[in-house]
């Protein structure tokens, strides 16, 4: 239900009953009705679901992983994967699982496998609707995504595998059982030995479920090539220091969307990513220069550019709705205008930033240990509720009925 203000009515006499004298009060404002619906917060007990309108914490899962609709909560806990609905949460499903970390997630399958570090070869566990099968896969392997179908599994290979200082994306075919070629966004295979090797940070990963596309932030690159550049035999660098790393999930193909200096100079956890899926766009943000880039998830080209306020210190967040793009960092809360880029205002947060999410045509803030509700166009405050052991706000969702 989308929130609204309440004004009371003031009713008014006859203006020949009226005193001149009379001293007339303005109408009292009544409190804007919290919104209908569910916020999901990493605490510091673990991933909370909090019900919105009464602020309170109906239950939390510690290290629990999401979907990536957030439709399911999966929780590792001394051999068991636990699978929780949302809406409810409520416990669906239980099952005997050997790993020691979930990995990667689907609607379809979950992979489990070993703490990061050093190794030369990786153990993984599949559970999902297929029953459970165990890999062994030479290498230093951690998987990132799957196949919509449940096929294909991502995973990152980190080189050297006993010393790793980079790593490549590949495919592995979960029929074929061997790793198999990516593809180019212009479908040609990528050969094996032609993945780019990435060195940096991978800062932040956004899910678009329309488009079936995993775009992963990449900040501190140097002395990288890719794909393409490798394929074309060129073996200079071009110096870039942070792309978006765009994974199309079911058709195979990846592609990198290289951004411009000083992205990728500044600290990692300065940058942030967000997107607007209505809008097919998406937003890169370095709170440590103000710069701000968007582009179009259609043709993944960059439109346009802009400068907002240098936010130095402190993790940026981002989120994107109703033709606006907002970023929190420090104690800072900026917008600007979805398609020019344009700033359009600037607020202080009552703390430091915790996350953004929106619902309901309202942005939710963290702040500290509150989560506030902010009318977007004004940042004029709706309401507020306390999260003791906040550390970040991960997604909000209307409930209806």
């Amino acid at each position: 239900m989308t929130t609204i203000t309440r004004r009371q009515a003031l009713a008014l006499g006859a203006a020949a009953a009226v005193s001149a004298c009379a001293i007339t009060q303005p109408p009292p404002k009544a409190a804007p009705l919290a919104p209908r619906g569910r916020l999901l917060a990493e605490t510091a007990a673990g991933l909370s679901l909090v019900e919105l309108s009464t602020g309170a914490v109906t239950a939390t899962y510690p290290g629990a992983v999401p979907g990536a609709r957030w439709l399911r909560l999966y929780q590792l806990d001394h051999g068991h994967l636990r699978t929780y609905d949302t809406t409810t949460g409520r416990l669906v499903e239980q099952t005997d699982a050997s790993g020691e970390r979930i990995k990667a997630v689907s609607d379809r399958v979950v992979a489990l496998g070993p703490e990061p570090g050093p190794r030369s070869r990786t153990t993984i566990t599949l559970t999902g609707a297929d029953g459970t099968r165990t890999l062994q896969l030479d290498g230093n392997i951690e998987p990132e995504a799957f196949s919509g179908d449940g096929q294909v599994m991502y995973v990152l290979d980190h080189l050297p595998p006993e010393h790793p200082d980079r790593y490549r994306v590949r495919m592995y075919d979960l029929a074929a059982g061997r790793m198999t070629p990516l593809w180019t966004r212009a479908k040609q295979p990528v050969p094996l030995s032609k993945e780019e090797e990435m060195r940096g940070t991978g800062r932040q990963a956004v899910h678009d479920p329309d488009l079936a596309a995993l775009y992963t932030l990449y900040t501190h690159q140097d002395e990288h090539l890719h794909t393409r550049d490798l394929i074309a035999g060129h073996d200079l660098s071009p110096g870039v220091h942070a792309f978006v790393h765009v994974l199309s999930l079911d058709e195979r193909w990846a592609y990198c969307l290289d951004l411009p200096e000083p992205f990728g100079l500044g600290p990692p956890l300065a940058h942030a990513m967000a997107l607007d899926a209505q809008a097919r766009r998406l937003y890169v943000f370095d709170a440590s220069t103000g710069r701000v880039v968007v582009a179009s998830t259609d043709d993944l080209q960059i439109k346009h550019a802009g400068l907002l306020g240098e936010q130095p210190g402190g993790e940026a967040y981002a989120v994107a709705a109703d033709g606006r793009a907002y970023l929190a960092a420090g104690k800072r809360l900026l917008s600007a205008d979805g398609q020019t880029l344009a700033g359009t205002g600037a607020w202080d947060l009552p703390g430091q930033a915790r996350g953004l999410a929106w619902l309901n045509g309202e942005l939710l803030a963290g702040a500290g240990e509150q989560v506030l509700r902010l009318q977007p166009r004004t940042g004029a405050r709706l309401g507020a509720l306390t999260l003791p052991g906040l550390r970040e706000l991960r997604h909000a969702e209307p409930t209806y009925g």
